[in-house]
Parts: structure tokens; C-alpha cells; sequence
């Protein structure tokens, strides 16, 4: 493995240890796209999985109450769209009955 590929990977594995119930290949394609892009933030298709037993409608309700995101619902998750930046993902993911986050992010339409 190459020095570069070992720096890329202590990277990632930093951002694990600071988030790690979030893909961190999403995250730096988000920041990769915030960075390339700086007026718009990311399109991002999000998909929330939330731990077993937990009231969907009710993490549905909230989010649609904070942050007003279109979004479905799933057996056992939400999926949002809509314009989304790292700094919401991370607060997204500290609710304790998150379990995994991931998704898609593009560019932004202007």
C-alpha cells in the first residue's frame, strides 16, 4: 500500500472515530462537493436507519418539523432529499437511536 492510500485511510478512519454511525464514504463526497462548489450545498438523498423499536412517525414528525425535508417512510428508517451540509449530518447522527446513516450526495442545482 502506498503512503498516500495510508494517509487516506488514517483519514477516514479519524472521521469513524468521530461519527460512526454515518458512512464516511457520504461524508467525504459531501465535502468533497462543499468544497468544489461553496455557493450551493450538496443534493443529498439520505437514508436514516434507526434501531429497532424505534417510533419512525415520530423521528418523521421532528425532522419534517425542524428541518422540512421531503422524506418516506420505511420499515425501519426515513429517507430525506433535499440541499444538506456535513455539520447536519452530524447532528442527525447524535440522536441515540440512529444506527447507521448513508446516502448519495451530487451536485447541487442552481
Amino acid at each position: 500500500m502506498s503512503q498516500i492510500e495510508d494517509q487516506y485511510n488514517e483519514f477516514t478512519n479519524a472521521i469513524t472515530q468521530t461519527v460512526s454511525n454515518v458512512d464516511v464514504d457520504l461524508l467525504v463526497k459531501m465535502m468533497y462537493l462543499e468544497r468544489k462548489l461553496p455557493d450551493a450545498p450538496p443534493k443529498v438523498e439520505l437514508t436514516i436507519d434507526y434501531n429497532p423499536g424505534t417510533n419512525i412517525q415520530n423521528k418523521e414528525g421532528a425532522i419534517r418539523a425542524k428541518y422540512g425535508f421531503p422524506m418516506n417512510v420505511g420499515e425501519h428508517g426515513l429517507t430525506l432529499v433535499g440541499q444538506m451540509t456535513v455539520p447536519l449530518i452530524e447532528e442527525l447522527s447524535k440522536d441515540r437511536d440512529v444506527k447507521f446513516i448513508t446516502g448519495k450526495a451530487t451536485p447541487a442545482s442552481y
